[in-house]
């Protein structure tokens, strides 16, 4: 099928309308930060770095890969769709978004009914971006610092009672020549630091679902009473996120990367409570409970552009808290579920990215951009993922 051809079917097939002003071209080959020239075509998309996401992950265990641990009882395998447009008001200056929608095929714990359909909250990013320097030896750092609010469309945040999460993030990212651009294979490396806050804004410190749900329970003295709270853990009133990437790209379209997050959240402490004894009513009180919980996000994946407009990857990824079961801390060299690095619910995904900038910059025939790395931004949406792991 010719290329022209292709990049129609694929802006058709996921059913995009756009405009003549919404093309969209990532950062292939050239650095994003580099001055426009008056030649229309050197032009730089205003949409670029737009792409969607084709998900599809499946349960270590569900897979029967040969762990020790035996295979679980609630398996899961399911669907992942994302997508994440992009606009650039300056080349160091964009707003992007991201909407999300899962479908579960199995009968897991992570829905209410079997094949459900979920939607994640919606994303909203101002990003502000640019290399330390246009030329020497700090041209291949780059600074990056945004604010992020994110909407509560999922039913889980409207379950918690969340009218917004805002957060602010922001990040280094360096990149190490190693044989050149031009390279057959080894042409540079890749090491990236990041940091997000996040800090919800809800009708109360423990999830009670806008006060539209109720059930009867009862307190401390046995008396019943109609409760709005859903879950007994309180929200998280502070989150930060420390994410590490590691990144080699062996050939001008084969890459791997290695993503290691640190999720540390701070939950609201609960109130104090009464309790009648025989000599009185008796304050429990929380003062010294911290609420603190520590998680650990790993994910491996190598990632090949079959074409400017398409790119395909795999890998591996686990969510699982640092402290284990049995209250020792998980480390790389532990056995079975006290590996950092494996748990019950470990994954192995395949995807295949779209880069929407590309199809539209085909068909329409303007924005015309050298080929190079399309994966890149498909790396970042997954690590972002973590978020929807964490309900």
């Amino acid at each position: 099928m010719p290329r022209a051809a292709l990049s129609v079917f694929l802006a058709s097939a996921i059913g995009l309308a756009m405009t003549g002003e919404a093309r969209a071209q990532y950062d292939r080959g050239r650095d994003s930060t580099a001055p426009q020239t008056g030649d229309k075509s050197e032009e730089k998309d205003p949409l670029r770095g737009s792409l969607f996401i084709f998900d599809q992950s499946i349960t270590t265990q569900t897979a029967d890969v040969g762990l020790e641990t035996p295979q679980s009882y609630v398996p899961f395998y399911g669907w992942w769709l994302s997508l994440r447009p992009r606009w650039w008001f300056t080349d160091e200056l964009r707003v992007q978004a991201r909407v999300d929608y899962y479908k579960e095929f199995t009968n897991a714990e992570n829905t209410t009914y079997r094949d459900e359909d979920v939607f994640g909250d919606i994303w909203t990013d101002l990003i502000y971006q640019r290399p330390v320097a246009a030329v020497g030896r700090w041209k291949n750092t780059r600074l990056a610092a945004g604010l992020r609010a994110q909407w509560p469309t999922s039913k889980s945040s409207q379950a918690n009672g969340v009218y917004v999460t805002a957060g602010t993030t922001v990040s280094v990212l360096q990149k190490i020549p190693i044989h050149g651009e031009s390279a057959p294979f080894l042409d540079a490396a890749r090491i990236g630091l990041s940091f997000t806050y996040w800090h919800p804004f809800a009708n109360a410190t423990t999830p009670n679902d806008y006060g539209t749900f109720a059930y009867l329970r009862q307190d401390l003295d046995e008396h019943s009473f109609v409760s709005t709270q859903v879950s007994g853990q309180t929200l998280a009133n502070h989150t930060l996120w420390g994410a590490l990437e590691l990144g080699l790209r062996v050939t001008p379209k084969l890459d791997v990367s290695l993503f290691t997050i640190l999720v540390n959240q701070w939950h609201y402490v609960p109130p104090n409570a009464a309790v009648t004894t025989g000599t009185g009513p008796v304050v429990v009180s929380h003062a010294n409970d911290q609420q603190f919980t520590q998680l650990c996000w790993t994910l491996f994946a190598v990632d090949y552009e079959l074409l400017d407009e398409l790119s395909v990857g795999v890998g591996y990824y686990n969510l699982d808290n640092v402290i284990a079961s049995d209250g020792t801390v998980r480390t790389v060299f532990g056995g079975g579920e006290d590996n950092l690095f494996w748990s019950p619910d470990a994954r192995i995904f395949a995807d295949v990215t779209v880069n929407l900038d590309k199809v539209f910059e085909d068909a329409s025939g303007k924005y015309k951009s050298a080929s190079g790395q399309t994966a890149s931004a498909a790396r970042a949406a997954r690590s972002q993922r973590i978020a929807d792991e964490l309900r």
